[in-house]
């Protein structure tokens, strides 16, 4: 099945053509859509169809045809320059705030805060290419994602706004003139029926408008998070990584079709690392070609199954990266010193929290600062720090919940043991000098280490000991 350009011939976005539902139906030269040996002229006209479920539009954005109106020649609308300046060596982190538009009533596009977090875990994961996660395949492009703590105004935030309209619900209205956050210091990310696509983009970064009340991700309600209500095969998250990834500058892997070899970071997806494709993949065909190459159908900007998609490019990455610093500058905050990423999955304690581990410093070797902090932890009791170059996700036996975040040679900093004290904390000094191997290593420049916290737990039945997080530092 090809879907053929859903824009072509027309020179606005979803949000500023002159009728957004008429853009929708649009008559276009050619059939839109073939599902299931049907041929569809209209969007509405697939959309009644009654085969959304069975084959829907994964998404509605488009690639913009003007011209970008900012600086950032590295990676405008038509040209990628991934140079090794937008390599990931800081992170960078963007606030996001979901706006959950539901029903009148409240009964339709119901969202749960815990639901919500679980789709920043998945952006996170897909992003950052988590080990022992379905995006470990992927590139770590080192942006990650966290629920805005802070609204435009200072105030304390969850990061969600809930709104009951059944207009909004349905897509219709202007409801991001009176809800959008501050489109240049958040990622505005709506959930409702999506125009009866899976989602959409209104900018491109480099766009006109970008950084506006109407720059936003769109994306349909029920795909959103993990185990999301939607069902397979779009129910694990994808959606909005997806929309996300344009959201970045990315565009579709198979963008006008093949584009040239010899011009790889010009035409197509403007991206020399994903094979060309001539068309989108609706399922899961491993192994299928186009474009005399295999098809990069598990990559996240395809339209593939969710349990298919598993990963960004390092060349997606610089563009992303390079779109951030020169188009959506304020939307991405800079971790100073380039530390850390927190991945695997905490089991909570006796306290009923989640341990969690964090670093100070610097990720520069020269420096030799780092400091790992732990929290939350059980208060009077004993815990230490691990170290490994190799990440694992162990459900630990015995005597201890939670997982063991790390594989390979461990190191235990058994000389460092802490009193977590009336604060259930402590903080572990790093000396990259001597990593406690046997024999002691010290850390290089490029290397990744991986860091975890074991501690006693004895106010509980059952296991006496917990693991906080792991946490992942490149060291530069």
């Amino acid at each position: 099945m090809k879907l053929k350009s859903l824009f072509a011939g027309t020179l606005c976005v979803l949000a500023t053509c002159p009728s957004y539902a008429q853009n929708l139906d649009r008559e276009i030269e050619g059939p839109l859509h073939t599902v299931s040996g049907r041929e569809f002229q209209t969007y509405t006209e697939y959309v009644d169809s009654g085969l959304v479920g069975i084959d829907p539009l994964r998404c509605i954005s488009h690639k913009a045809v003007a011209g970008s109106f900012s600086g950032g020649a590295d990676c405008t609308l038509g040209f990628t320059n991934p140079s090794s300046a937008y390599d990931p060596v800081e992170i960078i982190e963007i606030n996001v705030v979901f706006h959950v538009l539901r029903s009148t009533s409240g009964t339709q596009g119901n969202i749960t805060l815990a639901q919500l977090e679980t789709q920043i875990d998945i952006l996170n994961e897909d992003f950052q290419g988590l080990a022992g996660t379905p995006g470990a395949n992927g590139f770590n492009s080192a942006i990650r994602f966290k629920l805005a703590d802070t609204d435009p105004q200072g105030n304390a935030a969850t990061g969600v706004t809930y709104h009951d309209n059944t207009s909004w619900f349905n897509d219709s209205g202007n409801y991001w003139s009176s809800t959008s956050w501050d489109a240049t210091r958040y990622l505005n990310i709506y959930t409702n029926n999506a125009s009866g696509s899976l989602g959409y983009i209104t900018r491109f970064p480099q766009e006109s408008g970008a950084g506006t009340a109407v720059d936003r991700v769109v994306a349909l309600w029920s795909t959103v998070g993990r185990n999301a209500p939607y069902g397979f095969p779009y129910n694990q998250g994808r959606t909005v990584t997806h929309e996300v990834g344009h959201y970045l500058g990315l565009f579709h892997t198979f963008q006008s079709g093949c584009g040239s070899a010899v011009a790889c970071y010009t035409t197509g997806d403007v991206i020399c690392d994903t094979n060309p494709e001539s068309g989108p993949e609706f399922g899961c065909a491993v192994g299928s070609q186009s474009c005399g190459s295999t098809d990069p159908i598990r990559n996240y900007m395809n339209y593939s199954y969710d349990t298919c998609m598993q990963n960004f490019t390092q060349e997606q990455s610089a563009r992303m990266r390079c779109a951030i610093e020169h188009y959506r500058p304020l939307v991405g905050t800079v971790i100073p010193g380039g530390l850390g990423l927190p991945y695997c999955e905490v089991v909570s304690n006796s306290t009923g929290l989640d341990a969690v581990l964090d670093a100070s410093g610097s990720s520069e070797v020269s420096m030799n600062d780092l400091q790992m902090e732990a929290s939350d932890m059980p208060m009077n009791q004993f815990g230490y720090l691990l170290t490994s170059q190799t990440q694992g996700f162990v459900a630990s036996p015995g005597t201890s919940s939670g997982n063991l975040c790390l594989g390979g040679t461990i190191g235990r900093y058994v000389g460092q043991v802490q009193n977590t004290g009336g604060t259930g904390t402590f903080d572990v000094p790093v000396d990259l000098t001597m990593i406690p191997l046997s024999p002691p290593v010290a850390v290089q420049v490029g290397e990744t280490w991986n860091f975890q916290v074991w501690f006693r737990d004895q106010l509980i039945t059952g296991p006496t000991s917990n693991f906080t997080n792991g946490y992942e530092i490149m060291f530069e």
